[in-house]
């Protein structure tokens, strides 16, 4: 296995345990990417199954598209065997109308956000991902050319450590 500086690092020896200057780093057992795997990946699986709608972590792409922002992550409880989180995620909307607002555009961007919310409240238990998982708020605003759809999922979690 090569060393590689901190720009040269490859994910692929991610799983290889590093002896760096008489340090030993290896990964943890039982290590879980929680907001990833449980709570982003499930939002986007839920998002993608609901609507012919491209959704995307980096930036909105086409006439509308969602963009799924994680935001917070907060220990809520500690236990002997885990801990319980509450995960806040940013889901926006955004619609682009040519620059020219009427009735069918607003419309469009009410339903789109009253079926994400109805979505989230028919999952607001996802398997053993998370639980109590709400619409908090919801914030509509317009530019020039878009309506962009500001959706606060919040949801709750809990790791049981392996040991």
């Amino acid at each position: 296995m090569a060393l590689y500086g901190i720009e040269q690092v490859k994910w692929e020896d991610a799983a290889v345990a590093w002896n760096l200057e008489g340090s030993l780093w290896a990964p943890s057992d039982g290590f879980e990417n929680v907001i990833f795997f449980r709570v982003l990946e499930k939002l986007h699986k839920l998002l993608a199954n609901e609507f012919y709608v491209p959704i995307y972590f980096d930036e909105h792409r086409g006439n509308q598209s969602f963009l799924i922002k994680p935001l917070e992550d907060n220990l809520e409880q500690t236990f002997n065997s885990g801990q319980e989180r509450e995960y806040m995620v940013m889901i926006e909307h955004k619609l682009l109308s040519g620059g020219s607002f009427n009735r069918n555009h607003i419309k469009q961007a009410a339903e789109t956000y009253e079926r994400v919310k109805k979505l989230i409240f028919n999952n607001i238990s996802h398997e053993n991902n998370w639980y109590n998982g709400r619409i908090e708020s919801i914030i509509t605003t317009r530019d020039e050319e878009a309506l962009l759809s500001e959706m606060q999922f919040n949801c709750t979690s809990r790791e049981v450590s392996p040991n």
